[in-house]
């Protein structure tokens, strides 16, 4: 501006004259500048879209205000104008905005990213667990159903064989009362005794040969039967031990409900804990914004306090400005000139060092900021995969919950085909009625085979009576009993070798199931050592239940703490903002009037100067750019 006067202007009082006709000519040279660093912030906004759209709008509303505000000056105005409008342009520079603010919000941003990337990795984490959960509650679904298979299979086997005897035993008895029938219609049946004698006793050496062989199979039956009997002593026990551990079977599945029920009220405790500790982290960035509210009132109260004392400088200013008019008015204006030439271009001189200066510095924030944006960059870059691999975990979680249904599905049939099987236990015992009924029937056949030979020894004692009488008589009729006897023999030895192969087959089915039933016990053993765990577990989950619930008790009372010191921090923050704000509208009241007393008097080189250097030197901060500045 200087320049531009110089080469037009003799005089000081003519130079003043054409600041203000020239005046125009500096405005548009301010507002090309603005034209270019916008045209140069848009140009760097298109190659970097995130940060365009966060820089865009605070650098177009500033140029528009400040477009505007420079536009309002007229060309003509006088030193009366200029004077009035001279506060207008100190709110301007207080109005743009601290490159400290900006720092101070792309610090914020990095915090809120870091945050976001570590509560993201903590996601990570508990679905990670989470995963790792639902994999043992499948692995020990699988293994019940497992169990419930073997059980199935072991019931079904065992009631074919139920079936298989009750037939067998059906047959025995059928095969029994055949023969009583059979034998009575032989004693009917049988011709003179005269012409059978010779046979007889033929039959008689052939079935006394047959007797003897047979007892010697009887004696090896004999003693068939008796493993027989051990093997059925043992499969009774075998059966009794069965039944006691099907009752701790059912004992310890009464244990695995309570285990599913602990184990839904521990999920729903863990429910309850992560919506807690989303409440507890959302205070927790209630009570960051409040600190960093404090932050705010305390740089507001430094604020305040560095103008208070920029007005008291000012105050010293003043009173030492009156005193040098008082000693300008002696000197001499020539003197007076030349002083005021020298002091304007030691304060260009300082000028263009403070410019150079400040140039330096814009160029170190410009590479700052660049340094921020790659960081930005290399930030989102994490998010973006973070939530993938969130998504991904979210996928396999669901997948396990449709695995988690089917086996509830699964373990719901189980429970019918249970049903089932006690239907079928209620058949076998109606079978085994059965059984014991056929027993008794048994038991009458022994009762009638008694009752003949009780018939035989009253037949001999007849016999012994007919003999005196006649002597063929009682040979033929002793020849008849012992045929008649020993065709019984040969029949009951015939039946017994029967029941004795039956036995033998019976023995071998005794012997599988007694395979069967150790695998079976094996197997009992294994299912009790398996539930004596899950017993162990119970406790430790209730165990559990229990630190959750003291956990959750313990977490809504510190809520409840919270929520009172926010309540009390909203009120201590609302009232010091008043109070700040009072202060701040007493501060511009004092400014305002202070500079309209200042303006009042006439104008005069020496003032024009002065308040000029006083804007370029100590009137502007030095964190602040200022048009002047520029």
């Amino acid at each position: 501006m200087l320049k531009l006067i110089e080469g037009e202007a003799d005089s000081f009082a003519q130079r003043a004259e054409m600041f203000y006709k020239k005046r125009p000519e500096l405005v548009s040279i301010v507002e090309d500048f603005y034209r270019t660093h916008r045209l140069l912030a848009e140009r760097y906004d298109q190659v970097r879209p995130e940060s365009g759209i966060r820089l865009v709008t605070p650098i177009g509303s500033f140029n528009h205000s400040q477009s505007e505000k420079l536009r309002s000056f007229d060309d003509d105005r006088g030193y009366d104008s200029y004077s009035e409008n001279c506060d207008v342009e100190e709110s301007v520079e207080s109005e743009i905005d601290d490159p400290e603010h900006e720092e101070e919000e792309h610090e914020e941003v990095r915090s809120v990213a870091a945050n976001d990337v570590m509560k993201l990795r903590k996601e990570i984490e508990i679905l990670g667990e989470k995963k790792k959960v639902h994999k043992d509650q499948i692995k020990q679904k699988d293994d019940i159903l497992d169990v419930m298979k073997l059980r199935e299979e072991i019931e079904r086997h065992e009631n074919e064989a139920h079936k298989d005897e009750l037939k067998q035993e059906n047959t025995i008895s059928n095969e029994v009362v055949m023969k009583l029938t059979e034998e009575m219609e032989q004693f009917k049946l049988k011709d003179t005794i005269r012409d059978q004698v010779m046979k007889l006793r033929e039959k008689i050496e052939r079935l006394e040969k047959e007797n003897e062989a047979q007892k010697d199979e009887l004696m090896q039956k004999d003693a068939i039967c008796n493993e027989v009997t051990k093997l059925r002593e043992e499969i009774e026990q075998h059966e009794k031990k069965n039944e006691a551990q099907k009752d701790e079977t059912e004992q310890k599945d009464a244990v695995c409900d309570e285990v599913m029920k602990l184990r839904e009220e521990i999920e729903r405790l863990e429910k309850e804990n992560e919506a807690l500790k989303n409440e507890l982290k959302q205070k927790d960035t209630i009570s960051n914004e409040v600190m960093k509210l404090r932050e705010k009132i305390e740089r507001l109260e430094i604020e305040n306090e560095a103008q208070k004392n920029e007005l008291k400088q000012k105050d010293t200013v003043s009173n030492e400005v009156m005193k040098l008019r008082e000693e300008i008015e002696r000197l001499e204006k020539e003197n007076v000139a030349q002083k005021n030439e020298l002091k304007q271009k030691d304060t260009i001189s300082n000028e263009v060092m403070k410019l150079r200066e400040k140039i330096e510095q814009l160029e170190k924030e410009k590479e700052a900021q660049k340094n921020e944006l790659k960081q930005k960059d290399t930030v989102s870059n994490e998010v973006m995969k973070l939530r993938e691999k969130i998504e991904r975990l979210e996928k396999e979680n669901e997948a396990q919950k449709d695995e988690l249904k089917k086996k509830n599905t699964i373990c719901v049939e189980v429970m019918k085909l249970k049903e089932e099987i006690e239907q079928l236990k209620k058949e076998n015992e109606a079978q085994k009625d059965k059984l014991k009924q056929n027993a008794t029937i048994c038991n009458e056949v022994m009762k009638f085979r008694g009752e003949l030979e009780t018939h035989k020894k009253e037949n001999e004692a007849q016999k012994d009576e007919l003999k005196e009488k006649d002597t063929i008589c009682d040979e033929v009729m002793k020849l008849r009993k012992e045929i008649e006897r020993l065709e019984k023999e040969n029949e009951a030895q015939k039946d017994e070798l029967k029941e004795k192969h039956i036995i033998c087959n019976e023995v071998l089915k005794l012997r599988e199931e007694l395979e069967s039933h150790r695998e079976e016990n094996e197997a009992q053993k294994e299912e009790l050592m398996h539930k004596f765990t899950i017993y162990d577990e119970v406790m430790i989950l209730k165990e559990e239940r229990e630190s959750f619930r003291e956990e959750n008790r313990t977490q809504k009372d510190d809520l409840k703490q919270k929520d009172k010191e926010k309540i009390e921090v909203i009120r201590q923050l609302s009232s010091t903002i008043d109070l700040l704000k009072q202060e701040n509208v007493k501060m511009r009241n004092f400014i305002a009037k202070e500079s309209a007393k200042k303006w009042k008097t006439p104008f005069k080189f020496n003032k024009l100067i002065g308040t000029f250097s006083e804007k370029l030197l100590n009137g502007i901060p030095k964190n602040k750019p200022s048009l002047v500045a520029l």
